[in-house]
C-alpha cells in the first residue's frame, strides 16, 4: 500500500472519506459510487445512514487498480516474440 498515497487522502479529505469525496478521487460520479459499492470491493463504514469510506482501503484499492493496469500494459511475452520472429 502506498504511503504517499494515504498521506496525500488524509491530507486532503481526513480518515474517512464520504462518497461525494470517494467519486472526486475516482474521478465517477457519486450515483456510480453508490451503484457499484459492492463491486468496488472497498468495504463501507456506517455512521448512521452515512456510508464512509476510510482511507487505508481506497489507497489498497487504487494500488489493486494501479497493478491492474499496469499487468495489463505488459505485452504478453509470447506477443512480443511472434512479432520479432516477422521482422
Amino acid at each position: 500500500m502506498s504511503l504517499m498515497v494515504i498521506a496525500h487522502l488524509l491530507d486532503r479529505y481526513g480518515p474517512l472519506l464520504t462518497e461525494e469525496q470517494l467519486a472526486r478521487v475516482l474521478h465517477m460520479e457519486p450515483g456510480t459510487v453508490r451503484n457499484q459499492r459492492v463491486s468496488l470491493g472497498i468495504p463501507v463504514i456506517r455512521r448512521g445512514r452515512t456510508p464512509l469510506y476510510h482511507v487505508e482501503e481506497v489507497a489498497a484499492y487504487l494500488d489493486r487498480l494501479r497493478a491492474l493496469a499496469g499487468s495489463a500494459a505488459d505485452p504478453h511475452p509470447c506477443a512480443t516474440n511472434e512479432l520479432d520472429e516477422a521482422r
